[in-house]
Order: structure tokens, then C-alpha cells, then sequence
């Protein structure tokens, strides 16, 4: 069976930024066929059009390790509440963005931008229980845009793995490789 993996970027980032190219050559040297796409419109992350898209991609989701950084793990979640996406072997959340509480401060931040990214209900945590073999989440403990602990409590509900990295702020920009997440693949 082929092994395969997709990396989804955060707000305005790539396929090319910050230590998501390190992790796509740590996959493929594990024999992983990567995707890892550029997400349309990601300066206002939309669940709708990210959900299209990646459906639409003809991508076989089946089976993957799935790790997605800030709005890209955000993205993660938000496809494991779709009826058609399918069971994954793993999900590595990076910097985990889930409210946007911590923004009232930041410079980038445009009241509205992130309106469309999250869910109206509450996650289903047995559903995603049910579509995920193993959830590993990796967050800064000063991540200075996504509340550690709001991570942590989901975390926590789903049984998961929880990995801290002091002073590694929202591990992006910061970082070109991201080590930690290798004990995870």
C-alpha cells in the first residue's frame, strides 16, 4: 500500500513556507507520497472553499497522515466533520487555531477574516475519534496568536498526544524545520 501524507498551510502561507518543505522531504524519505497544496483565497481562510477544493483535488485522502499548521489544522478538523472525507491513519496539528480570541491586538489581523474558517457547532470529538487513528497536536507555549490551553482542552477530549514547545511562538516564521513533529510520522 502506498503511504501517503498532505500538509496544509496556515493563514497566508504556501506550500513554501516556514518548516513545511522540511516536513514534506521528511515524508517523502519515509517513502510518503506528499501532497501539499496551495490553498485558494488563504488570507480569509473559507471552510467552504477549502473543503471544495480538496475534495475537487481527486487526492486519495484514505488512510493519510494529515498535519496541518494554525488555519491549516483548523482546516484539518473542519474536514473530519465532512461526510466525505475518510478515515485517517493520523492527524498532526500544529499551533492549532481555534478562536480568535488572542487577535485584538495583532497588526495582520482584519476584523472578519477568519468568519467563514470555523464551524458554527461545537466539533464532533467522537466523530473525529472515529475517523482518526492516532491525533498528535504540537503548540508553542507562547504561541502569541493560538491559546495553548484552548488546544490543550481539545486535546485532552480526544485522547491525544500533546507536545509543548517552549518559546516556539506560533512555530512558523521562526522555524525552517520542525524536529519535534519527526516521532509523530
Amino acid at each position: 500500500m502506498i503511504k501517503r501524507a498532505v500538509i496544509l498551510h496556515g493563514t497566508d502561507g504556501s506550500p513554501e513556507s516556514n518548516w513545511l518543505p522540511w516536513a514534506k522531504r521528511q515524508l517523502e524519505a519515509r517513502g510518503y507520497s506528499v501532497f501539499i497544496p496551495q490553498l485558494p483565497e488563504c488570507h480569509t481562510p473559507n471552510k467552504s472553499v477549502y473543503d471544495s477544493f480538496l475534495h475537487e483535488s481527486n487526492w486519495d485522502f484514505t488512510d493519510n497522515v494529515v498535519i496541518g499548521h494554525s488555519s491549516g489544522a483548523t482546516t484539518v478538523l473542519n474536514l473530519l466533520s465532512s461526510e466525505w472525507f475518510p478515515r485517517i491513519e493520523k492527524a498532526i496539528l500544529v499551533g492549532t487555531f481555534l478562536n480568535v480570541r488572542k487577535l485584538d491586538n495583532v497588526s495582520w489581523y482584519e476584523p472578519g477574516q477568519f468568519d467563514n474558517l470555523f464551524n458554527d457547532t461545537p466539533y464532533d470529538v467522537d466523530l473525529f475519534k472515529a475517523k482518526v487513528g492516532k491525533f498528535f497536536f504540537v503548540h508553542g507555549d507562547d504561541d502569541p496568536y493560538c491559546d495553548v490551553e484552548d488546544a490543550r482542552r481539545l486535546c485532552d477530549e480526544l485522547g491525544a498526544t500533546f507536545l509543548v514547545i517552549d518559546q516556539g511562538l506560533h512555530l512558523s516564521s521562526n522555524r525552517v524545520n520542525l524536529p519535534e513533529i519527526t516521532q509523530f510520522l
